[in-house]
């Protein structure tokens, strides 16, 4: 009995997550490239542990998320499995170091000039939290479903999509396209959906039907940035931030 599966059914199976994991990663890497992957060619300050660590598990993620769509796409979903594993004590890790950073950069600013976290650019840390948080409970969604794979995929697609944040940030700032910054962070925010909107857009049309897991886990990811958003620029959050920072 023949058991190989046809190299065009392996390449249409996986060929979406694939791409997926290649355009999001290539948004992070440009994003980054000036301040940590390329930083030797641009000649970019040198950065402290904490960034280097930040760097090295988010780039595993993405590396690991690639893998994990290409042994699918193989049939070696033992592998996947048994590599899942690993993304299950990587997640959670990520979110912490993620927050570990966010919180780091803005008690630098906080002690160096308290006045800063009235600045409407730097008010909204509660989306450094908030994009972490997201990402953890899509990871834990994705887990909780994944033995139900049409589920599972499409959650881990919008958990790397929610890490877009800080790159798509980063790499407006050096596009020379002023419009591009008149907006401020909602405008970042804008940019930052289209990913995972288009994601979303090209599998209901190629399946003919909104998936339930991009439903309602689409619904969470693009909802999330604005709520955070909200939250930043509230007086109960400046002064929690105050508190916190300022220990």
């Amino acid at each position: 009995m023949n058991t190989s599966v046809p190299a065009n059914r392996v390449k249409a199976r996986g060929s979406f997550y694939t791409w997926a994991a290649v355009g999001i990663f290539l948004i992070v890497f440009a994003g980054f490239a000036r301040t940590y992957y390329l930083k030797a060619l641009f000649g970019t300050p040198a950065l402290p542990l904490l960034l280097h660590l930040h760097g090295l598990i988010f780039t595993l993620w993405f590396a690991l998320f690639f893998i994990q769509a290409r042994l699918v796409a193989r049939h070696r979903v033992d592998l996947h499995r048994r590599l899942g594993v690993f993304g299950a004590v990587l997640a959670p890790l990520a979110a912490c170091v993620a927050i570990a950073v966010a919180f780091h950069a803005g008690r630098r600013m906080y002690l160096t000039n308290p006045a800063s976290l009235t600045v409407p650019s730097v008010r909204p840390l509660a989306l450094d939290f908030g994009s972490s948080l997201t990402f953890a409970l899509l990871i834990a969604a994705a887990l909780y479903f994944r033995r139900r794979g049409d589920i599972h995929k499409r959650l881990m697609v919008l958990a790397s999509c929610s890490l877009l944040l800080p790159g798509m940030g980063r790499l407006l700032e050096i596009v020379p396209l002023h419009f591009l910054h008149a907006g401020g962070l909602w405008e970042m925010i804008g940019f930052t959906e289209i990913t995972p909107v288009v994601c979303i857009v090209y599998d209901t049309v190629k399946h003919r039907r909104l998936h339930p897991g991009f439903a309602w886990g689409g619904l969470a990811l693009l909802s999330s940035l604005p709520v955070f958003m909200v939250i930043g620029s509230t007086n109960g959050w400046l002064n929690f931030m105050k508190s916190l920072l300022s220990r």
